[in-house]
């Protein structure tokens, strides 16, 4: 169950990094701030980081 969760966390990250670079948005909205977009992405890359991290330490357990 706790795999799960890990992959739709990832899921979620990719899908809005991906999203940043379709739309032609200049800033992103992060928790109600606007920030500049990469700024953004880095965010969301970081937060996919330490989530696969979580999920490959969750893998070695059992």
């Amino acid at each position: 169950m706790r795999k799960a969760i890990f992959i739709i966390g990832m899921v979620i990250a990719i899908i809005e990094i991906a999203y940043s670079f379709v739309s032609n948005s200049e800033t992103g909205q992060f928790f109600g701030i606007d920030m500049n977009i990469w700024i953004f992405r880095l965010i969301w890359v970081a937060l996919f980081g330490v989530v696969f991290n979580g999920y490959l330490k969750e893998s070695k357990k059992g």
